[in-house]
């Protein structure tokens, strides 16, 4: 059963049942030059599968202009409003030509689930209302999830969710824009942020916000460009910058209080645990690191 739903435009949807409470078609047909979309709690894609159009854009980033050629896909994200008018005026005597489009209503936790594997924090999971060009690989993806949506889903639910979580992947990596240059960018902030940081706690959840990927897949990324893992790293940093602490700090009879006081500026909640950490990474406890410094008496 079809559900037809008219909006004051005169622009019509035609909702077609689907077993899935995370994917549905909606068959948009858009008559008139101008039509509002309105905010709903679901992400749409809207698949052109008529003529060419271009629209003039009005919504919360101001104005724009989108071109949407046939099989292009329109990304309007959660809880957004715009509206669109076609790009005006048109040569004297040509019509409007009519919008044709076949438009999936992908559900948050769908949506959510998909940055999960991608590792994108939530930050770098939110969709930019665009016009994605489609290629060799997105036009399959898009028509294969059309046909299923149709057709009621034959091959089960799971099946149609599964396209529509390999089309959402392909279109949040775009727009995420992951990559080389990206993670590169991404951990030099972090590194930045390390250096800048070392006398205070530094949490795990606070690196990969600030790398803008979730705690797993910055672990991970970490790891792979670092060769250790965050926590390793940090700690190694400490012990360098306490090195050279130590050595600047004159040698006196007052020695407890220089490890304590070098032992907090690196970070360090205390200074038997700075003391155990230096001479695990150095061989040598700091008061002995202190005494070998060159020109120490």
């Amino acid at each position: 059963m079809t559900q037809t739903i008219p909006s004051a435009q005169s622009l019509t949807r035609q909702l077609l049942d689907s077993p899935s409470r995370h994917v549905q078609l909606a068959l948009v047909h858009v008559p008139g030059p101008t039509h509002a979309i309105e905010a709903q709690p679901y992400l749409r894609i809207s698949f052109n599968i008529g003529p060419s159009f271009e629209i003039d854009v009005e919504g919360p980033l101001g104005r724009q202009k989108m071109t949407c050629r046939r099989h292009s896909l329109m990304i309007i994200p959660p809880d957004l409003t715009v509206t669109h008018r076609a790009a005006l005026p048109k040569p004297a005597g040509r019509a409007y030509t009519p919008v044709e489009l076949a438009t999936f209503r992908i559900s948050r936790e769908l949506v959510a689930e998909c940055a999960m594997h991608l590792g994108l924090s939530d930050k770098h999971a939110r969709f930019e209302h665009e016009v994605v060009v489609s290629d060799e690989v997105l036009r399959p993806l898009a028509t294969a999830l059309l046909a299923q949506l149709r057709m009621g889903c034959p091959d089960g639910p799971l099946a149609a969710e599964r396209i529509a979580a390999a089309l959402l992947s392909c279109i949040l990596s775009r727009q995420a824009r992951t990559g080389p240059t990206a993670t590169a960018d991404a951990l030099a902030r972090v590194l930045t942020h390390v250096e800048s940081n070392l006398h205070v706690a530094l949490s795990l959840d606070e690196l990969a916000a600030i790398a803008g990927m979730s705690r797993f897949h910055f672990c991970r990324v970490f790891r792979v460009w670092q060769g250790v893992t965050p926590h390793q790293f940090i700690v190694a940093r400490r012990i360098e910058l306490a090195k050279q602490l130590l050595w600047a700090r004159p040698a006196d009879d007052s020695a407890a209080a220089n490890v304590l006081g070098v032992a907090l500026a690196c970070g360090f909640a205390s200074a038997s645990h700075f003391s155990s950490q230096f001479k695990r990474h150095v061989g040598k406890t700091p008061v002995q690191w202190q005494r070998a410094r060159p020109g120490a008496a």
